[in-house]
């Protein structure tokens, strides 16, 4: 697989007449869009709130009924709860309701036109009963103990009827492998939620090789848990991303495409992802993998771990509002990870809190840890040994 290399220049315009974002390590990306783009962190944190939301219901077809309240199809569970479904979870029911046509389902549910476009009548509960009374004849039809996966919400909707022979990719853990391999990244053209993700992720130019930093470097990114998309990736090279965020000059590489179907194995798949980036991208694989080996630079039970933040935030002259804030995000997203990496992502977490100037400092010092050796980890280790409360208080305050 060959390397990604730039060869248009349509994106000239945009590199000689707009602000660029180079102070925030995207010099190929307008200011103005870079202000619109998201980390990897926010649209993790975003996708992680929503999914408190929801819950998923296994159960046999059996245990599931089809009814009209207040002049709505629901979907009924056991327990009483019922759920009004979306668009796509009435087309999952319908397919397996004796293979029901989505026409009938569009027709059924929607207002009926006159043939200039305006409305000749609304939907009423007669035609939700009709809906009913359609599916319920399919349904009779599926094994009766066949289970399915059903998604819904805390709002009472349910937004698909999954079979167990379906994979769910879970968007989090795509996520994740897309910020180890490229920390720093930042969302654009984002349209991410819990249930399916979309858009791209641009790629920092800390991590490109300088024989090719003339163009700016971007992955693609697709994953649905409710199957409406295949997961897929793909990386691209351009010239520049305007304000208004169009991308000039592109050239996309090999595309990955992901069924969920039967077994996945996510070990073989992240490693398809990860080979399928650092093949095409010029990256500086040597800064990354750094990164990643902070994981074993790690933290024993007589370690303070108060202390080894009062050393390392002392060092770098961070204010104690800027401090606490490290100590907050660790305490928040990266407890599970006691070693010098959940450390690191603390304090490039806490730097999204403040200002831009800011921002890039504390991604600065994020950098700098990551070129940690064992050597070094351990002098830090056995300075904090040593901390006093005057220390401390110095550091974080009273």
């Amino acid at each position: 697989m060959s390397k990604l290399v730039g060869t248009g220049t349509q994106g000239d315009f945009v590199l000689k007449g707009q602000t660029l974002a180079t102070n925030q390590g995207f010099k190929n990306v307008s200011k103005l869009w870079y202000d619109k783009c998201k980390t990897l962190d926010q649209g993790m944190e975003e996708i992680a709130d929503q999914r408190r939301t929801r819950e998923d219901i296994n159960c046999k077809i059996k245990e599931v009924d089809f009814r009209v309240t207040d002049g709505k199809f629901v979907v009924e569970f056991l327990d009483g709860r019922e759920f009004i479904p979306t668009e796509k979870a009435l087309f999952d029911i319908a397919r397996w309701c004796d293979q029901t046509s989505v026409s009938f389902i569009k027709r059924i549910t929607a207002p009926a036109l006159k043939q200039n476009g305006s409305v000749d009548y609304n939907r009423d509960e007669q035609d939700a009963e009709t809906l009913c009374t359609v599916l319920k004849n399919g349904r009779r039809r599926i094994d009766k103990d066949k289970e399915f996966l059903f998604r819904t919400y805390q709002d009472g909707t349910l937004r698909a009827m999954l079979s167990d022979r379906y994979a769910i990719i879970d968007n989090l853990w795509y996520m994740e492998v897309i910020k180890e391999v490229l920390p720093g990244g930042m969302l654009s053209h984002w349209r991410g939620n819990a249930d399916s993700i979309y858009g791209n992720v641009l790629i920092p130019d800390s991590v490109i090789e300088s024989d090719d930093s003339d163009y700016g470097f971007m992955t693609s990114l697709s994953n649905c848990e409710i199957g409406t998309r295949r997961l897929s990736q793909y990386p691209s090279v351009f010239r520049a991303i305007c304000m208004n965020g169009n991308i000039w000059s592109q050239t996309k590489g090999t595309k990955i495409n992901k069924v969920h179907r039967g077994n996945i194995n996510l070990l073989e798949l992240k490693t398809y992802i990860h080979d399928n980036i650092m093949d095409q991208v010029p990256l500086a694989a040597s800064l990354i993998q750094s990164l990643l080996d902070t994981r074993k630079l790690q933290l024993s039970s007589g370690d303070s771990l108060r202390n080894i933040f009062t050393i390392i935030l002392g060092d770098e002259k961070l204010n104690k509002e800027e401090a606490k804030e490290v100590v907050t995000q660790f305490s928040q997203y990266e407890s599970s990870d006691r070693n010098l990496f959940g450390i690191i992502n603390s304090i490039t977490r806490a730097g999204q809190k403040f200002n831009n100037d800011r921002w890039v400092d504390f991604d600065f010092i994020g950098g700098k840890l990551a070129a940690m050796n064992a050597s070094n980890w351990d002098r830090i280790k056995s300075k904090a040994k040593n901390v006093t409360s005057d220390d401390i208080e110095l550091v974080f305050g009273a």
